[in-house]
């Protein structure tokens, strides 16, 4: 039935021209996308590619972090390797420029077979052998137009020499103007309080100072006099004595007036 299909009706030559027509397809993509990424990475600080401003952004990030990046060449293939131009990724619109290749051959094989089995050699069997060696000459020629893998590494090797000549100096120099800024202000901030420190206990000895001449002149008042605390004692002793003794009472005065006298002066 295959057969038949193949030989009553034209199904064959319009499936190698879609083929055809996708392989011309897929290298046009190729080539503009290619060549709008090495005229970006030729002029990588400026441009405004969304391929260039990730990866710029993306190493910046990982130079904060981890202060550096070992192997810069697998850091720029990985996002080249996941770049979309349309649709689908470079590696495989490369893939569908081959792949025609082969399909446009595969097509015509199948169409003069199908003509061989059915009517034996005729015309139609050497047209299509004609058409599907023309097509796969004509598409490997296409493919071939633009040189895509030294392309590829342009892009590549632009990328790597300005984030490992020019960016990483810059972040290298901006990230030691930020330690010497952190350690100007550290440095102010721990003098600041040894002059404090230093004035402090001036300021408090003034204050004790003053505090002690107040406690000494409220607290202590006149200074003790020796010879008048005993002369105090000898007075009232004599005073006592001089009185008659009526009772116990003026004894027991006496030494309450001698005691209350003697913590007084004391």
């Amino acid at each position: 039935m295959l057969r038949q299909v193949a030989t009553n009706t034209n199904v064959i030559i319009y499936l190698m021209a879609v083929v055809g027509v996708l392989g011309v397809l897929a290298k046009l993509i190729n080539h503009l996308t290619l060549r709008r990424l090495v005229k970006a990475a030729g002029n990588m600080p400026k441009s405004t590619h969304k391929l260039i401003k990730l990866v710029r952004a993306k190493y910046e990030h990982a130079c904060m972090i981890h202060d550096s990046v070992e192997n810069i060449d697998a850091f720029v293939e990985k996002y080249i390797y996941e770049y979309r131009g349309f649709l689908f990724r470079i590696h495989t619109w490369r893939q569908i420029e081959l792949l025609s290749v082969w399909f446009a051959g595969i097509l015509a094989a199948l169409g003069a077979s199908a003509y061989y089995l059915t009517y034996g050699f005729n015309e139609s069997v050497y047209q299509y052998i004609a058409a599907g060696v023309a097509e796969m000459v004509l598409l490997s020629v296409v493919s071939r137009l633009s040189d895509e893998p030294y392309k590829i590494n342009a892009v590549k090797m632009y990328m790597v020499d300005y984030l490992e000549n020019i960016c990483a100096l810059r972040l290298k120099k901006q990230r030691q103007t930020d330690r010497e800024e952190i350690s100007v202000i550290a440095a102010d901030t721990s003098q600041k309080p040894a002059f404090q420190n230093a004035s402090q206990p001036a300021a408090e000895q003034k204050v004790q100072e003053k505090e002690e001449k107040k406690l000494s002149i409220n607290i202590e008042g006149e200074p003790r006099n020796a010879e008048k605390g005993d002369a105090a004692r000898q007075a009232v002793r004599r005073t006592v004595k001089d009185k008659p003794e009526e009772d116990d009472r003026p004894v027991l005065r006496e030494e309450a007036i001698r005691q209350i006298l003697e913590e007084f002066l004391a």
